[in-house]
């Protein structure tokens, strides 16, 4: 599974966004409990950037919020995953999303995408 998990943040970080959603459905994939709620989370938020890069503002952000919601269940970290940076990434998304439907802005700042990443490992 964490081979899964870099190679979806991987391709997510180099703006695959379409590519990250396919390998991160592969971790969806027998999978149950706290894991499943973590991979649908991350799925859908891979889901959600795909839709915003091919301009389909309101599918996008209906799969950004739905990531959120089974995101924030995780604290700080979830599998090495920085949850909270994550979040926080998909909010400021959700918010010019949000600033762009209604007209405030006229596109989505693409300076705002977010990158994922995993937990720094101390060493021992």
């Amino acid at each position: 599974m964490e081979q899964i998990l870099s190679r979806t943040i991987a391709a997510f970080n180099d703006r695959r966004f379409r590519e990250a959603a396919a390998i991160a459905a592969e971790g969806c994939q027998d999978v149950q409990g706290r894991d499943e709620l973590f991979w649908f989370g991350l799925h859908e938020a891979c889901e959600g950037f795909a839709l915003l890069m091919a301009g389909k503002l309101q599918g996008a952000e209906t799969e950004l919020v739905t990531a959120m919601e089974k995101l924030r269940n995780f604290g700080y970290q979830y599998r090495n995953f920085e949850i909270t940076a994550a979040l926080a990434g998909i909010r400021l998304a959700l918010e010019e999303i949000r600033a762009v439907r209604q007209r405030h802005r006229k596109a989505f700042d693409m300076t705002l995408l977010p990158t994922f990443r995993m937990a720094a490992k101390a060493d021992l």
